[in-house]
């Protein structure tokens, strides 16, 4: 044997093998989707300045220099499920600047989609690494550009729980079991609905597994269940406790729905991928029918194969998603943007279910060749965007670095901020500039009192009730967020004890000084503040109130 094994080994000469077409693509298509991110210094997102905000404040937050954050902030110490990336740039990176955590952790997304999309292929079937390439169009999706950094980190999230099942789904023990809950506790740690759509594909892969032990008669009925289901129900228990937690906490909440023919539309043209600019439309389309076409394919080639087989289980998981996409709301328990969510998964299965078929070279190349081109077109629509949004957001921090640390905070934006459709909007769908503020607070060590999340329940921090400036600055619900901002910035220290020690306004324009609640701002200001020159060509001004002093916070 060891003569028989020496004998195949290559002579030491040997040169190495060359990578292959599809390795070289999947590899360069990879670092030009990381290029794009690192070649600007500020990634348009709409939340992602609130993110950077609150990691600051959980990094100062516990500090000797921290009295004034914990005069306005409260931590919630609720095991959330939106906590991941708070902690990774708050506490694993807390050794580089919270901009600089931003782009790792963002960076690592990027990498991580594609990758755990190429794990799950090959777990399914090893020829089959070459469709993660229909991965990539999905890395710069509208939940990414809104911001929503902890559901794209639960993508990979969920394709790696799913392959690491997949990879040898029948061998469930001890140490495979606890590689499975710490998976999906991760799931849960990113997104709670991913949490609901991974556990939905595990029992339907595996109820189908056990379905089909049951009529081959290799099992009965329930030890077949017993021994497909037992694995993912006891991995799946930490996760649905800190669940049942959180969501019962929240019974309350309003349910709203989206309407079925958006949903069909949505679906349909692969909406959740359309952002920034319209012409991503025309690429989610493009890629939409990319994937149906694949699909009429594989299932005429399905119908050759007699009798049920295990790979039907993923096309029943897409049949189960799809199910998912137009049953669910489109708010619940306070989360919203559930149907753009849940827009994704059916056709990430799908590339899984394309791993269980042959095909021949010609479509192989096809394929790769399709999903490159479409996903270069969504960098190259992006990119110009990317570059006009920076140079706005130059300007927002540059005149932040006129704001002395230690002192309160509020940005106005009034950039128009109606539905994505609006022709008036700057970009499209997301807002990049309405939580811009975030990066002057991040960098100036400030109290943000623009920052949505600590008025939310489902953050790391939220704002002490009776300092609340979205309840006790803001005049109308969600008034410092609205189009045109609504606040009342001279009571807000009356009625609070609190300060606005600086307001920040950007892209005020003269159309819009008639409008009688911009003038109740303005008036506002030219009565309590007076106005510090910032460099720019007037879209950004900042404002100091007349009794604004360093503040000194309870210790």
């Amino acid at each position: 044997m060891i003569r028989d094994t020496i004998a195949r080994m290559p002579p030491p000469s040997a040169a190495r093998p060359r990578p292959s077409g599809e390795a070289v693509l999947f590899w360069t298509l990879l670092a030009l989707h990381l290029l794009l991110l690192w070649s600007f210094p500020f990634f348009p997102s709409q939340d992602g300045p609130a993110h950077q905000a609150l990691s600051s404040i959980l990094r100062q937050y516990g500090s000797p220099q921290g009295g004034l954050l914990r005069q306005y902030y409260r931590i919630n110490q609720e095991a959330l499920p939106n906590w991941f990336i708070f902690f990774l740039m708050s506490k694993a990176l807390a050794w580089v600047s919270v901009p600089v955590a931003e782009k790792i952790v963002l960076s690592a997304y990027v990498l991580l989609l594609p990758l755990s999309a190429r794990q799950a292929l090959r777990a399914i079937e090893p020829r089959s690494a070459f469709l993660a390439v229909l991965a990539f169009p999905f890395v710069y999706n509208f939940l990414f550009h809104m911001g929503f950094f902890n559901f794209c980190w639960s993508l990979p999230a969920f394709l790696f729980t799913v392959g690491y099942w997949l990879r040898r789904p029948e061998k469930m023990g001890l140490l495979r079991l606890a590689g499975l809950a710490l998976l999906i506790l991760w799931v849960y740690f990113c997104h709670p609905v991913t949490l609901v759509v991974t556990l939905a594909v595990l029992f339907t892969l595996a109820g189908w597994r056990a379905i089909l032990d049951f009529r081959s008669g290799a099992r009965g009925l329930w030890a077949s269940a017993f021994h497909w289901l037992a694995g993912p129900a006891a991995a799946s228990l930490p996760a649905l406790g800190l669940m049942a937690s959180f969501v019962g906490r929240r019974t309350g909440a309003e349910i709203k729905m989206m309407g079925m023919l958006p949903k069909i539309r949505h679906l349909a043209g692969l909406y959740s991928l359309a952002s920034l600019s319209r012409l991503t439309i025309g690429l989610g389309i493009l890629l939409a029918l990319l994937f149906f076409t694949l699909a009429a394919v594989c299932l005429r080639a399905r119908r050759r194969v007699p009798g049920p087989t295990p790979a039907d289980g993923l096309l029943l998981a897409v049949g189960v998603l799809t199910v998912a996409f137009f049953a669910a709301p489109s708010d619940l328990a306070g989360g919203g943007f559930i149907n753009h969510r849940l827009n994704l998964f059916p056709f990430l299965a799908l590339i899984l279910w394309f791993a269980t078929f042959e095909h021949p070279p010609g479509r192989r190349a096809a394929i790769q060749i399709a999903a490159a081109a479409i996903s270069l077109g969504f960098l190259g629509v992006i990119a110009p965007v990317y570059a006009r949004v920076n140079a706005d957001l130059k300007l927002i921090v540059e005149a932040g670095e006129r704001v002395e640390p230690g002192h309160t905070f509020l940005f106005l934006c009034y950039v128009p901020q109606k539905e994505g459709e609006d022709p008036e909007a700057p970009v499209f769908r997301a807002r990049p500039y309405l939580h811009a503020g975030g990066y002057v607070a991040a960098r100036r060590r400030l109290i943000d009192l623009s920052l949505y999340e600590a008025n939310e329940d489902y953050f790391p921090i939220y704002y002490r009730p009776e300092l609340n400036p979205y309840t006790r600055l803001a005049t109308v619900y969600l008034g410092i967020e609205t189009d045109p901002p609504q606040v009342d910035l001279l009571g807000y220290p009356r009625r609070t004890g609190g300060t606005v020690d600086y307001v920040m306004v950007w892209d005020l324009r003269p159309d819009r000084l008639g409008d009688p609640r911009v003038r109740s701002v303005l008036e506002q200001l030219a009565v309590g503040y007076r106005e510090i020159p910032v460099p720019g060509d007037g879209k950004v001004r900042l404002f100091r109130a007349n009794a604004a002093v360093p503040a000194r916070g309870r210790p």
